[in-house]
């Protein structure tokens, strides 16, 4: 561990970013209602035509009134939380104005509008489109310099949502951010990294194999340090769940070769602790 850093400075820099994140899936789902507001605005010029066809009279502006999204805009957890943890206000709404415009032309919407009225599905359509625009990845990544790294969870997050939406008024306060978890498997993840580093790098050093530990490039080594302790010390997590999550971090954030590099020590490492008796999985950590 660097000398420069200190247990409470990684604590104090761990929550803060649990926070930003937080603060950002709230900013995008403002993003993502005001697209759907737009639909107000189309059916109101449509209406507004001196030669209006059948389609222009049949439009309206479904995609912003339907009761999925009216749930969440008059829920009042929503609007209080945003006010609480300080969300921006937008500062995009022509970008926004053009997502919509472009996403109206797609024939997901048009059969939406016309025929199906399937919300949930043309909400998830959308938030898919909006998500992986060029256009919004520019504005996330202007607002929030980690956009690339958070998108996924972002995205995952906001799928959830949109699959609870309904017109109970307790139904978004499920998504509040949860401080104790965050002190439960966060800080104790981070506080046992950090106090055990020496211990993990013994586990690990002897499944190297013919690797001197200290070629192992530094992410890699974090990341290998880090499954070793969820296999030792989080017992409720599963031995597979860890292997998994850990490939895939060394995938998104590491080289190419080392998702197989640490796909193959995890491997090694956990069948060799399973076998000396350091994994003792209880609970959910006992499934396969």
């Amino acid at each position: 561990m660097s000398p420069e850093l200190s247990g409470d400075l990684l604590l104090e820099s761990y929550r803060q970013s649990c926070h930003r994140t937080y603060r950002l899936l709230h900013y995008v789902l403002d993003h993502f209602i005001m697209i759907t507001s737009f639909s107000l605005r189309e059916a109101e010029l449509r209406s507004g035509k001196l030669l209006a066809s059948d389609d222009d009279r049949a439009f309206s502006g479904i995609l912003y009134q339907n009761e999925l999204i009216q749930s969440l805009v008059q829920n009042k957890f929503w609007a209080t939380e945003k006010k609480r943890i300080e969300v921006p206000a937008i500062q995009e709404e022509d970008i926004l104005r053009n997502l919509y415009s472009e996403f109206s032309k797609t024939e997901d919407y048009i059969t939406y509008w016309k025929e199906t009225k399937d919300h949930r599905d043309i909400l998830l359509k959308l938030l898919r489109f909006t998500i992986n625009h060029s256009l919004f990845e520019e504005i996330m990544e202007d607002a929030h310099p980690a956009w690339v790294d958070d998108k996924s969870l972002i995205l995952g997050s906001l799928k959830k949502i949109i699959k609870a939406l309904s017109q109970h008024q307790d139904f978004y306060s499920e998504f509040a951010l949860d401080e104790d978890l965050i002190d439960e498997f966060g800080r104790n993840m981070l506080l046992a990294v950090w106090n055990q580093d020496d211990a993990l790098a013994e586990s690990i050093e002897p499944t190297l194999k013919n690797w001197e530990i200290k070629r192992v490039a530094a992410l890699d080594l974090i990341i290998l340090k880090m499954a070793v302790c969820e296999f030792i010390y989080f017992p409720s997590v599963p031995t597979k769940v860890t292997l998994n999550e850990f490939v895939e971090i060394a995938k998104q954030y590491s080289t190419d070769k080392s998702k197989d590099f640490i796909n193959g020590i995890l491997d090694r490492l956990m069948k060799e602790l399973t076998t000396a008796g350091r994994i003792q999985k209880t609970g959910r950590g006992l499934l396969e």
